[in-house]
């Protein structure tokens, strides 16, 4: 059985989200997957998995405990509008760097 505990929380209302660090315990059993721990930090956070994005998972080597970031949003349509930014500001930046490749040629 694993345990969760709140290390940190901020909320961020122009974001739509609150950012959570959580503490996630699973004695004598293996590192539980993404999936694992997003289900049990929903249940932990009374929130619905559709809202909850699981951001880093910090684990130190030989613990039996990781340091989770998570963002719950208010709603779905805030979690798709955050997520999707990252991944457009990452295809542009990917397009530049193919178009300077172009013009140093």
């Amino acid at each position: 059985m694993t345990s969760c505990s709140i290390l940190q929380e901020k909320d961020y209302a122009l974001l739509k989200r609150k950012n959570y660090l959580v503490r996630v315990d699973f004695p004598s059993k293996p590192t539980p997957s993404m999936k694992e721990i997003k289900k049990e930090v929903t249940t932990f956070l009374k929130g619905e998995e559709n809202r909850i994005a699981v951001k880093h998972i910090k684990q130190e080597f030989g613990k039996q405990s990781a340091l989770v970031t998570v963002y719950l949003y208010h709603d779905e349509k805030a979690r798709k509008d955050g997520e999707e930014i990252k991944k457009r500001k990452k295809k542009e930046g990917e397009q530049q760097s193919g178009q300077e490749a172009q013009a140093k040629k």
